[in-house]
């Protein structure tokens, strides 16, 4: 199962919707002519009154479900998306409170905290692809706070900036703790065996009408199939932030990488490593 979903994420989502929705639409057509054809398409348009009042009732229980999962879903992407956000920041403000640091755990700090962004970009991003992450994060954070919290402040200056330098570095470390755990998190399997079925059935449904057009009944048929799948193809690439070519991207920590270096390369002596 692990490699199947891997698989599927690994398809650009232009063409996993292209495929998708050329089987749900083979499927759908050809459910229809083969229904009509055995079962007399023209005896169907006696029950387009009843057929369409139980459409009614099972397609709004069925939009309001796979409504309900696309508005958690949705949101569930907008909070690891501000998550990586919040978690880049906090490293970033790590980097300049360790100013008022010894020169000694200065460095230290600074320097895990670029070595932290730069492993987010080249090391833990692919490996969340998988739904995995990089170790080494956890022993740069410690690294860090190891070298913030293990001295003893000489003035009210390296007091300040070590209560705010381990206040951003635990920061970082919950907000990394929560990212990951968001990228175990999606739509349970049940969840979309239920969803399966309900846009079987409403697809199902459709066959049983009748228009004196069959071209027309067809056209209903693979419209109503197309804008299912596609929302359900949005919400397979959407379940989990940081796995799909849609995922949450690494824009937060090049940019702290970015200001980092400009920060290093300015002539302010106090921002150096």
């Amino acid at each position: 199962m692990v490699h199947i979903m891997s698989f599927l994420y690994s398809i650009p989502p232009v063409i996993l919707l292209l495929v998708a929705a050329a089987m749900g639409l083979l499927f759908a057509c050809g459910g229809q002519l083969y229904v009509h054809r055995h079962f007399g398409g023209s005896g169907f348009v006696r029950h387009n009154e009843v057929g369409g009042f139980i459409i009614s009732v099972v397609g709004t229980l069925y939009a309001v479900v796979l409504g309900f999962l696309t508005v958690v879903v949705w949101q569930h992407f907008a909070d690891a998306r501000d998550l990586v956000a919040v978690e880049a920041s906090a490293a970033g403000d790590a980097w300049h409170t360790a100013v008022g640091l010894p020169p000694a755990e200065r460095t230290s700090v600074r320097r895990d905290m670029l070595d932290y962004a730069n492993l987010m970009v080249n090391g833990e991003w692919p490996l969340m692809r998988k739904g995995e992450f990089e170790p080494d994060g956890d022993i740069i954070l410690m690294d860090a706070i190891g070298a913030a919290g293990s001295f003893v402040p000489a003035n009210p200056r390296e007091s300040n900036a070590q209560t705010l330098t381990m206040q951003q570095l635990a920061a970082v470390h919950d907000d990394r703790s929560r990212r990951l755990e968001s990228n175990t998190s999606g739509v349970e399997g049940f969840e979309w065996l239920v969803l399966l079925i309900g846009a079987t059935c409403v697809v199902c449904f459709c066959w049983l009408f009748g228009l004196a057009n069959p071209r027309a009944h067809m056209l209903m048929t693979a419209a109503v199939t197309i804008v299912v799948v596609s929302i359900l193809v949005l919400l397979f690439e959407l379940q989990y932030p940081f796995r799909s070519h849609l995922g949450v991207g690494t824009d937060a920590w090049r940019g702290i990488i970015n200001h980092i270096q400009l920060m290093q390369a300015g002539p302010q002596m106090n921002m150096k490593m």
